[in-house]
């Protein structure tokens, strides 16, 4: 944490950012770290974090922050790896959506338990704080 100024119009506001910073690091580097033990990069971890159901490449894409060609080189791994399949959108044949194998659902689960296991940040509070945190989130937001 760096110092803080008492010049700054807003020295508490400084604080809250700098945490919120830190905190955003310190989950960033769990999910990296979750990611490898179950020997997947950062970007297919993600993926498979959200297919909770049958998404199309295109919405996979907008919630990675990337272009949807990217998506499909992270879909041609997991399904060689047989933890995804493609099938047409029903609701647009022209559209490809990613689906969850049975070993899909199972690393899927896997990377969840390990994710919220000692989590930074949602660990070290108790029920209370945690749904204080979240209504306060929820406000900022």
């Amino acid at each position: 944490m760096t110092e803080l100024y008492t010049d700054w119009p807003d020295p508490e506001g400084q604080e809250i950012v700098e945490r919120l910073f830190a905190a955003d690091a310190a989950l960033r580097a769990h999910f990296e770290r979750t990611a490898a033990a179950v020997e997947l990069t950062v970007p297919q971890a993600h993926t498979l974090v959200q297919l909770g159901q049958p998404l199309r490449m295109g919405q996979i894409a907008g919630q990675l922050h990337c272009e949807p060609s990217h998506v499909t080189g992270i879909a041609d791994t997991l399904e060689q790896g047989g933890f995804v399949r493609r099938e047409p959108d029903p609701d647009d044949r022209r559209a490809k959506r990613l689906v969850l194998t049975a070993s899909g659902e199972e690393l899927r689960s896997r990377l969840l338990v390990r994710l919220f296991e000692k989590a930074p940040i949602i660990s070290v509070l108790d029920a209370d704080q945690r749904t204080v945190l979240l209504s306060l989130l929820r406000l900022a937001q």
